[in-house]
């Protein structure tokens, strides 16, 4: 979705990519050691969209999803790590 002036609207970014986070955690746990939980790796997956979201420049030429999950990865490991 865009806003009257073009531009991506960053709220929609949001909601239509939240169901990324949560299949991105998923698959995250499944090779992390049983004491993290899936839902520490959904909070910090949306902290790394919401940042995704703000940082995102559409003239780079790389589609949203794809800098979304490199985002999450390099957000959520360090992150989860470090607990």
């Amino acid at each position: 979705m865009y806003t009257a002036a073009g531009k991506s609207d960053k709220n929609h970014l949001v909601t239509e990519h939240a169901p990324l986070v949560k299949k991105l955690a998923h698959q995250m746990k499944a090779k992390l050691p049983p004491s993290v939980e899936v839902d520490d790796l959904i909070q910090a997956g949306m902290i790394g969209l919401l940042d995704a979201v703000s940082r995102y420049e559409e003239t780079h030429g790389a589609q949203f999803e794809t800098y979304a999950a490199v985002s999450y990865t390099h957000l959520t490991l360090p992150t989860i790590l470090l607990v």
